[in-house]
């Protein structure tokens, strides 16, 4: 997704169609900086699937397709599934969703902006190893919108263009 999620931001924004379609990043969001980094790297928003599992009271026992869940997260064997008290389970959903969306409104103050409007590439670091890191921006820089509805396309993205 790290790769995947930048290239179709870009591509839509070179063909001048992300204003009409919006990007939602799904799987490996866990945290307040994971919801905050996929804006950055251009989803208008994001699903949180495995945290709210994990916030169920999800162990990892990846028994999930056997129907043998030993917390009663994925069964429904009654005698599994006892586990799984609504009332006491909804609280801590509610909790971690609660001081996520919080966690996210510190980092976007912390970088100074209002919203996450201001999120972008620019912002957000990843190390290349021991002593350097780069820029999400440094890795996949913007392209101009519209520049590939012409000919010839940006030297990185020539290997894409079709031959008419």
């Amino acid at each position: 997704m790290f790769d995947s999620l930048p290239f179709a931001y870009d591509i839509l924004t070179g063909f001048g169609l992300k204003k009409n379609i919006r990007l939602f990043a799904s799987g490996k969001v866990l945290s307040s900086f994971d919801v905050v980094r996929m804006q950055a790297l251009g989803a208008d928003g994001c699903n949180s699937a495995r945290a709210m599992i994990l916030a169920l009271g999800c162990v990892q026992a990846l028994k999930c397709n056997t129907n043998k869940c030993p917390t009663g997260v994925t069964t429904l064997d009654p005698s599994l599934n006892k586990g799984l008290v609504v009332e006491d389970k909804k609280v801590k959903v509610a909790n971690f969703h609660k001081h996520t969306i919080e966690g996210v409104k510190e980092l976007i103050a912390a970088a100074g902006l209002n919203d996450l409007t201001g999120i972008n590439r620019s912002l957000i670091c990843r190390r290349q190893n021991n002593l350097s890191f780069k820029t999400l921006q440094d890795i996949h820089p913007y392209i101009e919108e519209g520049i590939l509805l012409n000919s010839p396309w940006p030297e990185s993205y020539r290997s894409f263009e079709h031959e008419t």
